[in-house]
């Protein structure tokens, strides 16, 4: 499985319009080509900021499902203008496989943590385990669940219309949390996350 993690900034009350669109939209239809929407939130902390997670089964797969939807389908060449004028930066995209499977999502309410840490070189393995290791044991002290880690893969991007952050190699988790509380933990990244009414991680 190839994931796209998408970290959109958008106009001043665009992210409301996005999710709208994106989830009556354009999530069935790429679905309907191929691809699996894992996760779609809305930051709690930055109004201006939404992620979604897109999966596909590889790498031919996600080239043959967006150019098929952005290059030769019909509903995004109906509605890209519009949808073009909600966002200030859609390039802030990793491309990672996931280590191991996902866990099942919560029943009841819940919030998302998202935690990343990456570099310009790769991880070694030592250094590695200890890490997932560490923010593991911090999600649990923190009262949450791991839902997935993934790692970032330096495949090269094959639809480049599309760009993909570069150069960076590292590790993402997202946890689910009942009550959120940030993790005790240096060198990574946090982010608190609401999940969408349609997002399958939550």
């Amino acid at each position: 499985m190839i994931v796209d993690i998408r970290d959109y900034t958008m106009v001043p009350g665009g992210r409301a319009k996005l999710i709208e669109r994106f989830e009556r939209l354009f999530m069935d239809e790429q679905e309907r080509l191929g691809a699996k929407m894992l996760g779609v939130f809305v930051d709690a902390d930055d109004d201006s900021r939404a992620v979604w997670l897109r999966a596909m089964p590889d790498m031919a797969t996600r080239q043959r499902v967006l150019t098929a939807f952005y290059s030769d389908g019909t509903m995004w060449r109906h509605n890209r203008e519009e949808a073009n004028t909600w966002f200030v930066d859609t390039d802030n995209v990793l491309l990672v496989r996931p280590l191991g499977e996902l866990a099942a999502p919560a029943t009841a309410d819940s919030t998302i943590g998202m935690y990343t840490h990456v570099r310009p070189q790769p991880l070694p393995g030592e250094t590695s385990a200890k890490l997932q290791h560490d923010v593991e044991a911090a999600i649990a002290d923190a009262g949450g669940r791991l839902l997935a880690t993934f790692a970032t893969d330096p495949v090269d991007n094959n639809y480049p219309k599309h760009p993909i952050r570069t150069g960076e190699h590292g590790l993402v988790w997202f946890a689910t949390f009942s009550a959120y509380k940030p993790l005790a933990i240096a060198h990574v990244e946090q982010r608190r996350l609401i999940p969408t009414a349609r997002s399958r991680m939550r």
